[in-house]
Formats: structure tokens, sequence, C-alpha cells
């Protein structure tokens, strides 16, 4: 695990000590290491660190005492949860039932609610390990029974490690913006990778010539485009950067580079909330032309 390994050490510390809390919920950017936490976590409550084949069957889904529902871009819908709350009434052979939910934020209210009962009122040696975004996916009412641990982007010094001697460790990290899912991606998949080169290059242009109708060429081509949050991320860093004393583009010297960085946080936010996505690029990439 890249990054995060103090809090691990501290969760492990308290499950040996008897004092880990049965409901943990983890917070923070995604890709940034909370299930990657939450899974070692499990292996580690169910015995698995020294046995492989347990270790193996928990991370591949199949221990029936662990109960895994990762984030596979699809909604968790109510019925899976009355089956995990019926589930935690049985009995468990393993030292503990351990539940993990990644990005609880994909559950409606109601079936949160179904949810709040069996965090209220566990049976002894039950675990939910959950994790979320942002601390506004959560409602209130789940993250006052939760154990909340924030996770951040890990330092680049850390993060350096893991790009194990790659020839485009530079890049990569630029890219993964301290996000070691993220990291781990691009070096597996060449393609994301070379995607990645060709957003930084379309950021690049655009910031270097922002006219009106390079402003409608990046709408029409970003419109619909899977990567569009990474392009948002792309020109949040170049913005970053330039506030920081990086060569600011003669065109973008009259901006003020802070507000263009809050209207792009802006736009990432908006696009979560599935707002008009040919507008909201229109009112942000506009901004841009002097």
């Amino acid at each position: 695990m890249i990054g995060h390994s103090h809090i691990l050490e501290r969760l492990k510390r308290e499950a040996s000590e008897g004092r880990l809390h049965h409901a943990q919920l983890f917070v923070g950017p995604e890709s940034v290491g909370k299930t990657t936490a939450a899974l070692k976590l499990a292996v580690f409550l169910q015995g698995g660190e020294e046995n492989v084949l347990v270790k193996k069957q928990i991370l591949e889904g199949l221990d029936s005492d662990t109960i895994l529902f990762l984030d596979r871009g699809d909604s968790l819908p109510i019925e899976e949860i009355r089956n995990v709350i019926a589930r935690a009434n049985e009995s468990h052979m393993k030292p503990y039932l351990v539940v993990v939910i990644e990005n609880i934020g994909r559950m409606k209210p109601e079936a949160m609610n179904a949810l709040l009962k069996t965090l209220e009122e566990p049976l002894p040696e039950t675990v939910f390990l959950l994790t979320a975004h942002n601390e506004e996916d959560v409602l209130p009412t789940i993250r006052s029974r939760c154990h909340m641990t924030r996770f951040q982007t890990v330092p680049e010094q850390e993060m350096v490690a893991g790009c194990e001697g790659h020839v485009q460790t530079d890049r990569l990290l630029f890219f993964a913006m301290g996000r070691p899912g993220k990291l781990k991606r691009l070096i597996a998949d060449a393609e994301y990778l070379a995607a990645h080169e060709r957003l930084l290059q379309d950021v690049i242009g655009f910031a270097e010539k922002p006219g009106t109708a390079g402003v409608f060429a990046l709408v029409r081509k970003y419109e619909d485009e899977p990567l569009l949050p990474e392009l948002l991320d792309i020109l949040l860093a170049r913005l970053r950067n330039w506030t920081l004393g990086g060569h600011v583009p003669q065109v973008l010297r009259g901006l003020d580079l802070t507000v263009m960085i809050e209207r792009v946080e802006d736009s990432k936010a908006g696009l979560k909330n599935n707002v008009n996505t040919k507008l909201l690029l229109e009112n942000l990439f506009l901004t841009f032309v002097s």
C-alpha cells in the first residue's frame, strides 16, 4: 500500500486491543487508497495475513464471512442492503463478520436508512468498513454512528516508490496527483496514460490560445467524454502551478488565477450533480477568454 500505513497500523492496533469501533467510515478523494486500507484491515481481522488461501478468498469475494460491495459503477439497491442485514444476524466461522462497502454514496437514502439500525445495534464481532469520496455523500445519521478516518492525497516522495523506476515517473506523478489507485492504473494501462497525455496537450493548447472558437471546439470534444473529470483535474493542477510561480501563459496573465481555480472546482462539483455538461463547460471555458 502506497501511503496511509500509519492509519492502517493504528486500526490494526485498535483491533488487537479490542478497541476497534464496529463501524468505520473512510473518507477521502477517489483512488486515494481508502478501499485498499479497508481490504487490508479485513484480511487482518480475519487472520489472513499469514494465510495465503484465506487472503485470496477474501480479496476475491469468496469468503462467506467477509462481504464485499466494491464499486463497479452501479448503484447499491436496498435489496442488497437487506441481504446484508439478514446476514449480519447470522453466525460466522471466522473471527468476525466483516462488511466492506466501497463508495457508500452509491446508496440511496432509503438504503442507508435500512442499514442504520444494524449500525446502531450490531451483533458482537461484526465490523462495517465503509468508504466515501465526500463526507456529504453519507447521511448524518450514518456518520454519527461511525468512527471517521480522513484519507488525504499521498505526498510525492511516497508516491515515487510506487513508480518502480518507470521512465515516465514525472508524468505519472503529475497525472496521479497523490492518488495511489490512479498511479497503479496509469502504470498498468498504457492507453489510459496516453489518454492523459492528450488531455494535457489540449489543456496546454487552450491555455496558450483561449479564443472563443477554441472554447466551443473544446466543449464539443469533451461534453460526452468519460475522461472529462481528468481534464478538469489537469487544468486545476496547471492553474495551481501557475499561482505558485510557474510560467503563466501571456494571454492568461490578466486573470485572477485563484478565482479560476474556484471556478474549475465548482465545475467539478457540478459534474457530480449531473448538471448540463455542455452549458457547464461553456460557462467555465469562456471565463478564460479575455
